[in-house]
């Protein structure tokens, strides 16, 4: 029987010039988006060939909902991590899957993904590369065209900006905010308009239920809880590390 999936594999931009913090960063990234994912029935994450992480899971919002959630929170601004993403349905049991070794076209296609960005003149933080038979090209245009200009507004954000705009997305509550950053409501409310954090949110919002539309109208399921789950998770696990990721 086959089963919904999706994939990333990140890079991170100029890793070789302190490739021994960023190797050890991205253990620590490991770990995290382990604790984050194992809520889901199957994951798989593995950090691998120095500065390459990938991950493969169930559900096709699953790896943009990971994707997003690392980059809000990715200490290395000057060198911000980048993700090809790809989705659709495979006949193996993900914990059977050697992410060393497995070839599926899949895969592929988020080599392909990520080797696009690298490519790219004006390189952008994720592009989606799914099965063909999953997403008409102008649809699939329109999602990379959202996540160009997801990317847009987070790289032009003050460090203040970028601060409430994670925030954000972990408390969704501005007085909770400004107690934390030390700052008034008006202040963080000012900041969140000029920073364009509704859009960046709201852009998460439409992608991950864009992607589980997909996946229902696939297969017959309904991943909008799960996909809900998997994010309130995240909040989670961040909420508890609140004052390590404001010191960021």
């Amino acid at each position: 029987m086959k089963k919904p999936v999706s994939i990333f594999i990140m890079d991170v931009t100029n890793s070789s010039k302190n490739w021994n913090e960023i190797t050890e960063y991205l253990e620590e990234i490991e770990g995290m988006a382990k604790m984050w994912t194992r809520g889901l029935p199957n994951a798989k994450v593995k950090h691998r060939l120095g500065d390459e992480l990938v991950g493969i899971f169930d559900h096709f919002s699953s790896a943009y909902t990971l994707a997003f959630y690392i980059s809000q929170f990715w200490k290395y601004r000057e060198q911000p991590p980048y993700f090809g993403i790809t989705f659709g349905m495979v006949d193996e049991d993900i914990k059977q899957i050697n992410l060393d070794k497995w070839n599926h076209p899949l895969m592929g296609l988020a080599r392909t993904a990520n080797e696009n960005i690298k490519q790219s003149v004006q390189r952008t933080s994720m592009v989606l590369l799914p099965e063909n038979e999953l997403l008409s090209k102008p649809s699939l245009d329109m999602g990379n065209l959202l996540l160009t200009y997801q990317d847009k507004l987070m790289s032009e954000q003050t460090e203040l900006q970028h601060l409430i705009t994670m925030l954000f997305s972990i408390l969704d509550e501005q007085k909770a905010i400004a107690k934390l950053v030390n700052k008034s409501p008006s202040t963080i409310s000012s900041h969140y308009k000029k920073g364009n954090c509704e859009i960046i949110l709201k852009t998460l919002k439409i992608l991950q239920e864009t992607l589980d539309h997909l996946e229902a109208a696939a297969i017959g399921n309904y991943p909008h809880n799960i996909t809900k789950e998997l994010t309130k998770t995240i909040k989670n696990q961040l909420h508890q590390n609140i004052n390590n990721i404001i010191s960021f």
